[in-house]
Formats: C-alpha cells, structure tokens, sequence
C-alpha cells in the first residue's frame, strides 16, 4: 500500500495530526486545530505513526489498492478452471 492509500485507511483525526505534524506544526497549533489538549498531541502521534507504519507494512492479499499481485487470485475463493 502506498502512502496516500494508507493515509485515507487512518481515522481523520490520525491523519489530521499527521499531515499537521509533516508541515512543521507546533503541538500547540495541533491541539488547537484538532480540539485536543496540548498533553494529547504527543500521544495522538505516537498512535497514529504506529498506525501507518502498520498499514504501510501489511500486505494487500485482496488487492483492495489496486490490481491482484503476482501469485494473487484475482477472485478468491474461485478455482482455476482446467
């Protein structure tokens, strides 16, 4: 999954803080933006980095982004036919 893909897959809120986060926004703009507290930021961050890198790594065995990859039933659950 590329980065946009795993970008829109994070809650608004996740996404949100890290798209903040990347242009350089203080914690207090954050927590202002987003209606959190300050203290909130830091672990909003932490929780939301945690969640891309996990949709990042996880591989697409459905090809839900995109076409089946190599090895991938493009109907899965059907057999080959002869």
């Amino acid at each position: 999954m590329d980065l946009a893909a795993a970008m829109n897959e994070l809650p608004e809120v996740h996404a949100e803080a890290l798209r903040l986060h990347r242009a350089g926004t203080d914690e207090a703009e954050i927590a202002e933006r987003l209606g959190i507290e300050v203290e909130a930021v830091a672990p909003l961050l932490r929780v939301a980095k945690a969640k891309l890198a996990s949709l990042l790594a996880a591989p697409d065995p459905l090809g839900k982004h995109g076409s089946p990859g190599p090895g991938q039933d493009p109907q899965p659950g059907h057999e080959p036919g002869p």
